[in-house]
């Protein structure tokens, strides 16, 4: 085939530059056993491409798990304890889905506490799955049928579909782009 008659193909994701991560910032991601893995990694990927760094809270010790979409367990190293972690130190927040976690997440008030002084910072807020519910919580608004959701200076844009937590991801990043550079 001539190059034009090719079949469309997906534009390819920017890599993620090693180097970089971490010079734009610190995105918190809460984190509780039996979280969704592949809620925290398509934020943190797509904050990673940015050049943030990915700070992991939990209430577990050394290492929290979670699940991937096929059930697998895959263990993440824990940077901070939520008593020990302030929306201060990040510039974005990640609250993955997974019933377990999220309800383990709402039982702690470290938990509740950071993620209510987050949307109160107006900083970007990630969440999808049932960690949508912690967000209507904290922000007083019901989202419906959503799969994923962005908070942002105290409004809170939901999206649902297949492709809705890539699309709120890449949304989340993008914020976090905005505010780098309204603060300079």
């Amino acid at each position: 085939m001539t190059p034009s008659k090719r079949p469309f193909r997906h534009q390819r994701e920017p890599r993620i530059d090693i180097a970089r991560v971490g010079e734009a910032g610190v995105i918190l991601a809460l984190a509780a056993p039996g979280f969704s893995v592949p809620d925290l990694n398509a934020a943190a990927s797509a904050a990673e491409r940015g050049g943030y760094k990915l700070k992991v809270a939990s209430g577990a010790r050394a290492l929290v798990s979670g699940r991937t979409e096929t059930g697998e367990e895959m263990n993440f190293v824990v940077d901070a304890g939520l008593d020990e972690v302030t929306a201060d130190e990040g510039a974005g927040l990640v609250l993955p889905g997974g019933r377990r976690a999220v309800d383990a997440l709402n039982d702690s008030n470290d938990a509740l506490r950071l993620v209510q002084d987050m949307f109160a910072s107006g900083r970007p807020i990630f969440a999808a799955g049932e960690a949508l519910t912690m967000l209507a919580e904290v922000s007083g608004k019901e989202f419906g049928e959503a799969d994923a959701a962005l908070a942002l200076n105290g409004e809170v844009f939901a999206a649902s579909g297949e492709t809705a937590r890539e699309d709120v991801a890449k949304a989340f990043a993008d914020s976090l782009q905005a505010q780098t550079f309204a603060a300079a």
